[in-house]
């Protein structure tokens, strides 16, 4: 293998290290934002089926569509921004979110929702490779060049939006009508956001500096790359896991208050419903947090292998028991479910933004949207569980822990020593 190793990055060289912070601060926060937006829909599925009129087929599909949409944008996203060397894509995508999300409730039928939906999580897409890439930049320029900390934090930053999201829909759905004409004025934070997150990253550059200096030989590239498949493929399955338990947290739900209230309405079963699976949701997005920031913070460079391996394999259990639990079992099994599907998605994010130093921005659209696009097929899979091969709830939840223990068997393959090689160059 020839390699050169590379100087430090510049950014805005003068009073760089003063702006750091600042800059990291400013990403982060814009991260919180965008996916309190993305986060609104999901606990609402149940509400917005009655509002819209949909179809138990029709609300399956809507959350798959908003995970193509997210994700087939990522990396279209990453590519585009990459050529035309702009950042604008983060602030554009952050607008486009705000307004499209937070006017959901605006929708008064299955072709307007989807119209919303897709346009906002386009938004949500093409954000996250410019943001993830931008921090990774940034965090590469502390002491120790902390890359992997970087992206951990702003993997964190991004669940605790998540769960505000949750929260928040769940209080709307309990609201109704008037909840939704509350949540149109999200949009005003969000579009402050977008105007200063441009400001922020606009001169952070997409590559490494001297990146056209890096050469691999063939063999080396070649393993390289077979490594960002394995990662990309087990970073599909945990966002299908991922999407799926969204969707069986409101069915889930609402069977546990129809068995706890068989006397209530369609419409109350529904808002009641909604209020437990956004904080489920937001249970969910906690243990994501959690494991995402402790595996970024704690397992050392070039040591992830059998942590890709043995996290999700023995948290798997906890997806299976959630089918069968109750009312605070479920909330528990959800937390671990959360550590156990997502904890390694930031480790695989600083994995790939290492492996290709000269496509920062490719890799983190490949490990982000790149593998969110395929989750498009979680919901549809449990809804023809449970309404073709005829499931109960409980047994539709042994499909996600099937793929979530196929994530970590997956990595299996991974290349030990190719993995201390990335550490070495991180370190340095």
């Amino acid at each position: 293998m020839s390699r050169t190793r590379l100087p430090a990055l510049s950014i805005d060289a003068p009073a760089r290290h003063a702006a750091l912070p600042a800059r990291l601060g400013t990403i982060l926060a814009s991260h919180t934002m965008v996916d309190v937006y993305a986060a609104l829909v999901p606990p609402l599925i149940g509400v917005l089926q009655i509002r819209c009129d949909l179809t138990d087929v029709q609300k399956a599909w809507l959350l798959g569509i908003g995970s193509l949409s997210s994700g087939l944008s990522q990396p279209l996203g990453a590519w585009i921004s990459d050529r035309a060397d702009s950042r604008l894509f983060g602030a554009l995508g952050l607008l486009l979110a705000a307004v499209c999300l937070s006017c959901i409730g605006l929708a008064d039928s299955f072709a307007s929702l989807v119209a919303l939906f897709v346009v906002g999580m386009i938004g949500v897409g093409v954000y996250h490779p410019v943001g993830a890439s931008s921090v990774g930049q940034i965090a590469d320029q502390l002491p120790g060049r902390r890359r992997s900390l970087g992206i951990s934090f702003f993997f964190v930053f991004g669940m605790a939006g998540g769960i505000a999201g949750s929260l928040i829909a769940g209080r709307v759905a309990a609201a109704g009508d008037a909840g939704f004409d509350l949540l149109r004025y999200a949009l005003v934070p969000g579009v402050l956001v977008a105007m200063a997150l441009h400001l922020c990253i606009r001169r952070v550059p997409h590559r490494s500096h001297g990146h056209d200096l890096i050469t691999f030989d063939e063999g080396e590239l070649a393993r390289r790359w077979s490594m960002i498949v394995l990662l990309y493929l087990a970073n599909a399955m945990r966002f299908t896991v991922n999407v799926t338990l969204y969707f069986l947290a409101v069915l889930w739900a609402e069977a546990l208050v129809r068995e706890s209230s068989p006397a209530l309405a369609a419409e109350a079963v529904v808002k009641r419903g909604g209020e437990i699976a956004g904080l489920l949701n937001a249970l969910l997005i906690v243990g994501m947090a959690a494991g995402g920031f402790a595996a970024g913070a704690l397992i050392p460079r070039g040591r992830e292998k059998w942590f890709l391996v043995g996290v999700p394999v023995l948290l798997s259990p906890a997806v299976v028991a959630w089918g069968g639990a109750g009312l605070w079992g479920g909330y528990a099994c959800a937390l671990l479910s959360g550590v156990g599907f997502a904890s390694m998605i930031p480790v695989t994010l600083s994995l790939g933004q290492r492996l290709l130093p000269h496509r920062t921005s490719l890799a983190s659209g490949l490990m982000l949207g790149g593998a969110w696009a395929v989750a498009v097929a979680g919901p549809r899979t449990a809804q023809y569980c449970l309404g073709t091969l005829r499931w109960d709830i409980e047994q539709t939840f042994l499909f996600p822990t099937a793929l979530l223990l196929a994530s970590g068997l997956i990595c299996l393959p991974l290349s030990a020593r190719t993995l201390r090689l990335t550490a070495h160059d991180d370190a340095h």
